[in-house]
């Protein structure tokens, strides 16, 4: 079997373990202190609003579309050219609530009201969460979509759509992508723009969607220590649960530190990175394990470090392939799986260093005042 690190070589893991307890704790609640303080960037995901890729059939230079879509109130750092200036590919993304303004609905109500009278609308919804999107309940009887699109001709853009039940339809109004492409290809008519992708998330659904992504957070962490409770005994389980809140906190800082966005991709990375941290610490310590059973006079601390050095091989070159593997995605992967692999990449480093320097010393230090924990949580002094 290939071994990249020689059976021969041996490294004294615990010899400063008081170091990089340190170490490792002082960056933690640096990483906290930057999220509660500094503050994550949030993306369209959490914020609301729209992200639109797009692309020129000819070269054009980002100065010139920005200060095209300057004209509709878009502003310069919401346009960023995606991959090389050959490519001719842009992305433009607004925060916030990008949604209908007042004039258009007022406009789209008007002309209803004008063609069946003010009574005939009984509810005029808008439906912010999911784009520029009306939904509207009439009274009388039914009226074909072709009629009712035929009334709003006089309003730019909009488009009726059946509606879920009878007497109802929707009013799609044209939303900030319509405006810039229609700013876009007026201002260039020899290259007008081509749109990729176009996704519309309202504030609620992103209010939604972060709290959502949070607590999968918080949930998968309390599963993990649910599953490492059963596995191991007193001495392992805290070490594998603080790990891994180690691990995620460090990431969360490095992510507020580079002023990286946060967004549904980054949660997906966290959750994962979870779950392939505990995996690499689970490792150590079930080699621990067989060498405790195997050397029962043996020092605590030797046989750690005879663990280590054991499964150092296996570290490294699991972390390694999994690197690789996020590589490729990191440079030509588009902007969301750029995110997924930079976070993913941060957490490979991060969590290989703790299952080596944090998880296994840690674990001694808990068998060293085990006794006293035990005491102190109720479960007596016998050891595990």
């Amino acid at each position: 079997m290939f071994e990249i690190i020689p059976k021969t070589f041996w490294y004294d893991f615990v010899a400063r373990r008081t170091f990089w307890a340190v170490a490792s704790f002082t960056t933690s609640f640096v990483g906290i202190g930057l999220f509660l303080t500094v503050g994550p960037i949030w993306s369209i995901d959490f914020t609301g609003g729209t992200e639109i890729d797009m692309h020129f059939e000819k070269s054009i230079p980002i100065e010139d579309v920005r200060k095209i879509l300057a004209t509709v109130d878009i502003g310069e750092d919401a346009v960023q050219q995606v991959g090389a200036a050959a490519d001719n590919q842009y992305a433009v993304r607004i925060q916030g609530d990008t949604s209908a303004h007042d004039d258009e609905l007022a406009a789209v109500r008007s002309a209803l009201e004008s063609a069946h009278g003010a009574t005939w609308i009984d509810e005029f919804h808008v439906e912010n969460e999911v784009g520029a999107r009306v939904a509207i309940l009439y009274t009388g009887p039914l009226v074909p979509i072709a009629s009712l699109q035929s009334e709003l001709a006089e309003v730019d853009g909009v488009r009726v759509e059946v509606g879920a039940d009878e007497n109802t339809f929707y009013v799609r109004l044209p939303g900030v992508a319509d405006s810039i492409q229609a700013a876009l290809t007026a201002g260039l008519p020899d290259n007008p723009p081509t749109i990729d992708r176009s996704d519309s998330i309202g504030p609620k659904v992103g209010d939604s969607l972060r709290t959502a992504g949070l607590m999968a957070l918080v949930v998968s962490t309390l599963l993990h220590l649910v599953y490492v409770a059963i596995r191991f005994d007193f001495t392992f389980a805290p070490g594998a649960i603080i790990c891994l809140v180690h691990d995620v906190c460090i990431t969360v800082g490095i992510l507020v530190a580079t002023r990286q966005e946060f967004g549904l991709s980054t949660i997906s990375a966290l959750l994962t990175l979870s779950g392939y941290s505990l995996n690499d610490t689970i490792v150590v310590y079930d080699r621990i394990r067989e060498n405790m059973e195997r050397y029962r006079q043996k020092d605590f601390g030797g046989l750690i470090n005879d663990s280590i050095n054991q499964t150092l091989s296996r570290t490294i070159m699991t972390a390694g392939a999994t690197s690789l593997a996020m590589i490729p995605f990191l440079f030509i992967g588009g902007p969301v799986l750029f995110q997924f692999a930079f976070v993913m990449l941060i957490g490979i480093v991060v969590g290989t260093y703790s299952s080596v320097y944090v998880a296994a010393p840690l674990t001694m230090i808990l068998r060293e005042y085990e006794p006293a924990l035990r005491r102190l949580v109720g479960f007596g002094t016998k050891a595990g």
